[in-house]
């Protein structure tokens, strides 16, 4: 299995290197195309072709570092090099249209690479969007975005196989110059339209203001020149030129910046997962059942009056330690049939203790939903312990689960003694334990507890776990 990881990953290393030899190849033949062209001819046109074929160094040099340094694309990498393939062949072709230009009698040619070049200039929003969607939820926005672009592109890309017998986007003369009386408003439109998709799927997500800023500045403002850039009327405006820069310097190093501020951002919370993850696993490690001594002290009397319960008793009391050392060590949600479970073996432990006290009743309506591990058994032994214990005629705890169009819900309730929720309790032992549970349902789930009591009418404890929530888990 080693050896043949090894092959894989050799192969695939020079793969890429053929892959880097070609581009390095294409962007050689693409300068002396330049030069033997005469690009010094004029100054516009020896600018212009300067600024392509330092975009196109630049793309060179971004491709050779992701294909030779990177050890694996994959995730947003591999949809950051489909952006930078794209836009390599855009400048490529605009390079070659270019050092034709104003030639005359390449009319047909500067026109063929001038569509090209139109087309992959055009395909770089949907590779944009679809490195854009990687880090967004899938939600019906982003599904329509996904089409909306498709069918701009396609309807694009038939205009451009329209122009090439009958100028609507733009007309190259027989002097090699674009021709002044065909404004090219389509592509303009169109680039618009793409990058107003991709802003509505960008800010209508919940993604934090920092990521939508930096969407922004990222992608929003160099993409804009870019669309400028496509309309020949602009060029005496000198945005041309920014527009060039934009699509072949500034947004690649936007992304760049995009992605590594995006893995800075998941390390981040990778940490504050991982320390939630430590603190929680410390507050499950503290909550040692307080009944231990008395259990033992139960199943040591019953050994003389009743062996055969005595003996059960000891087995119920393995189980439930066993169960807490292993709820212990989970820092991931729980099944509540499985802290159920957990519950009814330490009711019927305390009903050994006090069997003409304590009355349990159980109504669950639906155990397949997650929970945190002991969350709600300390409820049951609050009710018990605080609630009916110190109630001289003892109670009823009821323990019930059922589940609403937006919550799973777990109910404990006693008719014990009851306390003022206002006032802080005596029992700070009993004061963490519900802080802890609080904190951890909170964390864990984005869940709820709620206390509602009155002295001398008994307590209520809700815990409501979101059902949006347990679907993307």
């Amino acid at each position: 299995m080693d050896k043949q990881k090894t092959l894989t990953k050799k192969s695939h290393r020079a793969l890429r290197s053929v892959s880097f030899g070609i581009i390095c190849f294409l962007t050689l033949f693409c300068t002396a195309a330049a030069l033997r062209n005469d690009i010094f001819s004029n100054p516009l046109k020896f600018s212009l072709c300067i600024i392509y074929i330092l975009g196109l160094l630049f793309l060179t040099v971004l491709s050779g570092y992701l294909l030779l340094r990177t050890d694996e694309i994959t995730g947003s990498k591999r949809y950051y090099a489909l952006f930078l393939i794209n836009t390599y062949t855009a400048t490529f072709f605009s390079v070659l249209s270019m050092s034709m230009y104003n030639i005359p009698g390449h009319a047909r040619q500067i026109t063929f690479f001038g569509s090209v070049c139109y087309f992959f200039t055009m395909l770089i929003y949907l590779t944009l969007w679809l490195y854009q969607k990687h880090f967004l939820e899938e939600s019906p926005v982003t599904r329509a975005v996904t089409v909306l672009i498709i069918i701009t592109l396609v309807i694009y890309t038939s205009a451009l196989v329209v122009n090439l017998f009958r100028p609507v986007i733009f007309m190259i003369t027989e002097e090699g110059v674009f021709y002044s009386g065909v404004t090219d408003y389509f592509s303009v439109i169109s680039g618009l339209f793409c990058l107003m998709l991709l802003s509505i799927a960008t800010f209508s997500t919940k993604l934090s203001l920092s990521r939508k800023f930096s969407f922004l500045c990222c992608i929003f403002t160099p993409t804009l020149f870019g669309i400028l850039s496509l309309n020949q009327e602009i060029l005496s405006w000198g945005i041309y030129i920014w527009g060039i820069m934009s699509f072949t310097v500034v947004l690649p190093l936007c992304l760049i910046f995009f992605n590594a501020h995006d893995e800075l951002e998941k390390d981040v919370v990778m940490k504050e997962n991982e320390q939630t993850r430590l603190r929680i696993s410390a507050m499950i490690s503290q909550m040692q059942p307080h009944f231990l001594y008395n259990s033992l002290a139960i199943i040591a009397a019953l050994c003389e009056e009743d062996p055969r319960l005595a003996a059960k008793a000891t087995n119920a009391f393995s189980d439930y330690l066993r169960e807490n050392m292993d709820f212990a060590d989970k820092s991931n949600p729980i099944s509540f049939s499985e802290e159920l479970k957990h519950i009814e073996t330490y009711v019927w432990l305390e009903m050994l203790r006090f069997p003409n006290r304590l009355n349990m009743e159980y109504d669950i309506k639906c155990t397949s939903f997650p929970i945190p591990a002991l969350s709600v058994q300390p409820m049951v032994e609050n009710a018990i312990k605080h609630g009916i214990c110190k109630n001289k005629s003892g109670g009823t705890v009821r323990l019930c689960s059922f589940e609403t169009d937006q919550f799973y819900c777990v109910k404990v309730s006693d008719d014990g003694t009851g306390f003022d929720v206002q006032k802080k309790t005596d029992d700070n032992r009993q004061h963490l334990g519900i802080k802890n549970t609080r904190y951890r349902i909170r964390e864990m789930m984005g869940g709820s507890l709620d206390i509602k009591s009155l002295p001398g009418e008994g307590t209520t404890v809700t815990i409501k776990i979101p059902k949006d929530r347990v679907s993307n888990m």
